[in-house]
């Protein structure tokens, strides 16, 4: 072999195996080499694809040329490996410039050639390849579809790096169909492998930092977001990975512009977009153009907005990119609905346009954006049935999300991490005392009996276990601690759905599309009236416990005065408050006896032939606050009165009042008594003080 060809695959190897911090180093280092090997065989084909995968990430479009000459060399020499190879950076390049059909046909082209070598592992790399197309494309339930079957190959092939790069990738996509619990458990699972494996130099370890950082925007803990991005971020710039840098800088704009600092978010997105730019990545240009029409519409600039969204909307629509166009549509909605020149039309149209592809992508968190945008609107135009319909609509996607129950799943998740983090280190430590311990017998073994050395191990195991003990003790502890959290909001998330009853909901629009009917506009809208104050008291009270017993009364008395519309003024009711208790200092749970009141309305009340009373009184007893609800309907005897073992809501106010006695170490109670003519409730409350 010719002296210079061993040169060449020497600085190979070393090239291969140590890399260059600086990737347009490294391009030069090897078009210098690409010179030196005129010869066109195997070294010279070598070169040219390592050149093909540098600089996807800096010039997909010269990287796609060399791709070409790459596959023509390789049919030259039959060289199958190379071409294989050839085909999968040629769809890397394809793929950072947006032609993600060629890219597609390039991956199958090189799975195709690895299926017939039996090399598994390259047809994972290929599908996890095939994976980033769609996800490019938006369809994140195809693209995680990829990932885990990458990810079973992987662990076939106990190749733990790649399986950690697999669940990167997969909690990326849960993240965008807003599983929040399922994409941080990847996350956090991937940034342990590589943390194992002591990676954590590694490009792909700032990706997860990164990807975690998005995640905690998404969950508005926007100084933990800050914090992973600007760790990613320094990590780029010190390895020069142009592409990464432009990622953490377009994400730290968004942490920005959420903080309230629009400007500086600005500066940052206008850095990413010009190292897109430079090297010809359009998906990233259309990010950082998008974003920076978000930060002027939360400066209130919507005419400057405006254009930057139009330029945006047409590469997304090349790109197929569903969930972004849902962001761009989502926000030209805003310019059209908020702005100097406004357009209500227009802005309906777009925030329509932007839940259909929502939809389309699978998004319920933009889903949810869209619709709540659209039913603010339409309050506006005065379409209260089609705001009141998307409003509820918006209202059970939120829940699907960002309820209490995956913020608690999550933060337990944390916990579980850091626990298994600590485990390792421990057990780890341990390991390295043992060596040591075990070297220092050996030396001293014509001194040390096997007593000693006995009682040494028995005490080092004794402290190590006895440590792993009081860790297991101290999480055991914290998980009984969410465990409960989690029954609280779990009842409280109960509480408010059967506060927003579906059939009480219904009922009520079906009474309101009543009077409509008859022409009774007056009564209609008074009911509407009174109805969208409940809802919007009813939302706004279920982020809170407690609420003061006066707001409590005027809510509840709302919720009367509409049954009884209902109901035709079949009944009357009262309120009666002893003078001993201060209605704005004395706390409550929201809604408390509205169960108890609804079964007396539709239980003994309705089935009643004659005019019906209800009267709730409240008084205070030996720190307790007693509440009842007393009716002269037809009773449980007579009528079809539900408020048994069975009832959901009696149910659901028992557990409330089980927390509370719980979190109060008091004995509060219900207690039920039929009547001659009626029933009554009497609810005991642990006194609640504001101040």
């Amino acid at each position: 072999m010719p002296l210079y060809r061993i040169k060449v695959l020497v600085l190979l190897f070393f090239l291969s195996v140590l890399g260059l911090s600086a990737q347009h180093a490294k391009i030069d280092s090897l078009n210098s080499l690409l010179e030196k090997t005129v010869v066109k065989d195997s070294v010279r084909l070598n070169v040219l694809n390592e050149l093909v995968y540098t600089y996807y990430s800096i010039d997909p479009n010269t990287g796609i040329k060399l791709s070409k000459e790459a596959l023509r060399l390789g049919f030259e020499l039959e060289n199958h490996k190379a071409i294989a190879t050839s085909y999968a950076y040629q769809g890397h390049n394809y793929s950072a410039i947006g032609e993600d059909s060629l890219a597609l046909d390039s991956y199958d082209r090189a799975m195709e050639i690895r299926e017939k070598n039996n090399n598994l592992k390259g047809v994972a790399r290929l599908i996890y390849n095939k994976g980033l197309v769609y996800f490019n494309e938006s369809d994140y339930a195809r693209a995680n579809d990829n990932n885990r079957k990458a990810y079973v190959i992987f662990e076939k092939e106990k190749d733990s790096f790649l399986m950690a790069k697999m669940l990167n990738s997969i909690g990326i996509n849960y993240m965008y169909l807003s599983q929040y619990p399922k994409a941080i458990k990847s996350y956090l699972d991937a940034k342990r492998i590589y943390e194992d494996l002591n990676l954590t130099g590694d490009k792909q370890y700032a990706s997860i930092l990164s990807n975690i950082g998005l995640l905690y925007a998404r969950l508005e803990k926007f100084d933990e977001s800050e914090g992973y991005q600007k760790q990613a971020l320094d990590f780029f710039k010190e390895n020069d990975f142009q592409e990464g840098v432009a990622n953490a800088l377009t994400n730290l704009g968004r942490v920005y512009n959420h903080k309230g600092d629009s400007k500086k978010a600005i500066e940052s997105y206008k850095q990413a977009y010009d190292i897109m730019e430079k090297n010809s990545n359009e998906r990233g240009m259309a990010s950082a153009l998008t974003n920076t029409g978000i930060a002027f519409v939360e400066m209130g600039d919507y005419i400057e907005a405006i254009p930057y969204f139009n330029k945006t909307k047409k590469i997304y629509e090349k790109l197929k990119n569903t969930n972004n166009l849902a962001i761009v549509h989502r926000n030209l909605g805003d310019c059209y609905a908020l702005g100097e020149d406004v357009n209500f039309k227009l802005a309906e149209k777009n925030y329509e346009s932007s839940f259909q592809y929502a939809k389309e992508a699978g998004s319920i968190n933009l889903q949810f954006n869209a619709l709540d945008q659209l039913a603010i609107l339409q309050v506006k135009m005065g379409d209260y049935k089609r705001a009141y319909t998307n409003k509820t609509k918006a209202v059970v996607l939120r829940d699907s999300f960002s309820s209490a129950e995956k913020k608690e799943e999550i933060a337990l998740l944390e916990a579980d991490y850091e626990y298994e983090k600590e485990k390792s280190e421990l057990q780890s430590d341990y390991e390295k005392k043992q060596a040591v311990s075990k070297a220092e017998m050996a030396r001293q073994h014509l001194m040390i009996t096997g007593l000693s050395i006995g009682a040494l191990l028995i005490v080092l195991f004794s402290t190590v276990a006895f440590q792993l003990y009081r860790k297991r003790e101290k999480v055991m502890s914290e998980k009984k601690l969410s465990e409960f959290k989690t029954k609280v909001a779990e009842t409280e998330l109960k509480a408010l759905r059967s506060q927003m009853n579906p059939h009480f909901i219904f009922n009520a629009m079906n009474s309101i599309s009543d009077y409509m009917a008859k022409n009774d506009v007056k009564t209609a809208n008074n009911f509407l009236i009174k109805f969208s104050k409940l809802i919007r008291a009813i939302l706004e009270s279920s982020e809170k416990k407690w609420i003061s017993l006066e707001e409590d009364i005027n809510l509840t008395e709302l919720y009367m005065e509409i049954e009884s519309l209902r109901l035709k003024d079949k009944f009357l009711h009262s309120f009666k408050v002893d003078d001993n208790v201060d209605v704005e200092n004395t706390m409550v749970p929201p809604l408390i006896l509205q169960p108890f009141i609804e079964n007396s309305i539709w239980h003994g009340i309705s089935q009643k032939k004659t005019m019906g009373h209800i009267d709730v009184s409240v008084k205070i007893e030996n720190q307790f606050l007693v509440c009842t609800v007393d009716d002269d309907g037809v009773g449980r005897k007579n009528g079809t009165n539900t408020m048994g073992k069975t009832s959901m809501g009696l149910k659901i106010t028992k557990n409330r009042l089980d927390i509370i006695n719980q979190l109060k170490k008091e004995n509060g109670s219900i207690h039920m008594f039929d009547k001659k003519e009626g029933f009554r409730v009497e609810l005991k409350l642990p006194l609640e003080l504001q101040f």
